[in-house]
């Protein structure tokens, strides 16, 4: 085993591939092109509520897509989630309020239509909104008293406007309501700027790249105590600021967590499909390019998965796998095997083709092998060698295929073994 040292852009990074958001100023254009037509539909939507909840629910589908940034390849899969948004928070505020109305006595069905005008629609304010959603700037302690002062302005007035005859009880009701809206909007604000902020950090142009070659496995010491051990053929990000207040790196290939317990703040690991949040506790993630799923394994405590809309908790010895386009779902025992076995020194193949196989070889081993023979390539391995002995390698990979490992001159080869010849009567 050798250790990688930190080779600070000593290495050319592909650039990574243009979505419609690839990064503000795309989101930006999207806002400008987008932004007349979802704000027109939020207002049909809430009808007389427009005029107070429109530009909240536009934006914050606009946070909301940047935050699933990741997910669009093409403006039609961008303008699609930020209708589908629009439509889910409106309704979804439109039930808040009728909650409110029917605890207040009042008719929970208001016209669905109502007068606006163009001054309910200022973009430039709309959009200085999402920037400081993505940025963590409007959660700042004056920020948060104005939010709350207008919250017990606007419960004050909806309350006076109830009828005398109704009980107490309701008033309590609604104002609790009232309340407890506004702190589940503001925790969720908080952890989507949060979120926004991080996601940025680790993705950002000037995070310090640490790099493992083939057959190479490297130990990574983090300045919050964390370890990584990282796979050959591995990249890890490490955003500039990385500390107490931002521990989290981008993952791309497979690396093993060892998470330093007792810090204020949890641990992230971004990959390809998912974000693993840890505090004290060891895990193992592997997400290389040519991967077919992104598999998590959970040594030792206990991590979340964030995937998507959905978070899922995984306690040791449980292991997750993210398919692209299809359901999460727990690892079988041989997919857990097979993503985390090089950190216990083995290389462990569970009924993949040959052609998936051979690339494994030059990673673990650095060995260049190839098969003359198209045809052969499609015969499944199913193997487990030590990552110290390339001999254990071919032996399984023969074993399993029915194949010989030689020489066509000076290359590797896996071939059809010779025939015994045919003995004389």
């Amino acid at each position: 085993m050798s250790t990688v040292s930190p080779r600070d852009g000593s290495a050319p990074i592909a650039p990574p591939l243009r979505t419609p958001l690839a990064d503000e100023n795309a989101l930006h254009d999207a806002f400008l092109a987008e932004y007349p037509a979802l704000s027109a539909e939020a207002r049909a939507e809430l009808g007389v509520e427009a005029a107070t909840l429109s530009p909240k629910v536009v934006e914050g589908a606009f946070v909301r897509a940047w935050d699933a940034r990741t997910k669009f390849q093409t403006p039609a899969q961008l303008h699609q989630f930020l209708v589908d948004d629009v439509h889910h928070a409106a309704a979804r505020a439109l039930s808040r309020r009728a909650a409110a109305a029917r605890f207040a006595g009042h008719d929970a069905h208001p016209p669905k239509h109502a007068p606006h005008t163009a001054d309910e629609v200022n973009m430039e304010q709309s959009w200085a909104h999402v920037l400081h959603a993505l940025h963590g700037e409007a959660h700042s302690p004056q920020a948060l008293a104005e939010a709350a002062a207008a919250s017990r302005h606007e419960a004050a007035e909806h309350i006076a406007v109830i009828d005398k005859s109704v009980p107490v009880w309701k008033i309590v009701a609604v104002a609790v309501l009232v309340v407890g809206g506004l702190a589940a909007a503001v925790a969720g604000m908080n952890r989507l700027g949060a979120d926004a902020k991080i996601a940025t950090a680790v993705n950002a142009g000037d995070v310090r790249v640490v790099t493992s070659l083939p057959a190479q496995v490297g130990v990574v010491t983090l300045d919050d105590g964390s370890t990584v051990r990282l796979a050959p053929e591995s990249k890890l990000s490490i955003p500039t600021g990385f500390g107490p207040g931002l521990r989290a790196v981008k993952l791309e290939g497979a690396g093993t967590f060892s998470v330093a317990p007792g810090q204020s703040q949890n641990f992230q690991v971004h990959g390809r499909d998912a974000v693993v949040v840890a505090k004290g506790t060891k895990f193992t993630v592997r997400a290389y390019e040519n991967d077919p799923a992104t598999t998590i394994v959970v040594q030792e405590g206990a991590v979340d998965v964030r995937h998507g809309d959905t978070t899922t908790p995984l306690a040791a010895g449980s292991s997750m796998l993210l398919e692209r386009g299809k359901a999460a779902r727990m690892a079988t025992p041989a997919e857990a095997d097979e993503a985390a076995g090089w950190d216990k020194g083995m290389l462990v193949v569970s009924n993949r083709q040959l052609r998936d196989v051979l690339p494994q070889l030059r990673r673990w081993y650095g060995l260049t092998v190839s098969v003359p023979q198209v045809g052969l390539l499609d015969r499944p391995v199913t193997m487990r060698a030590s990552l110290d002995s390339s001999r254990q390698a071919i032996h399984g990979i023969e074993e399993s295929t029915g194949l010989e490992f030689g020489y066509i001159g000076p290359n590797m080869v896996f071939r059809e073994r010779a025939k015994a010849p045919a003995t004389k009567k």
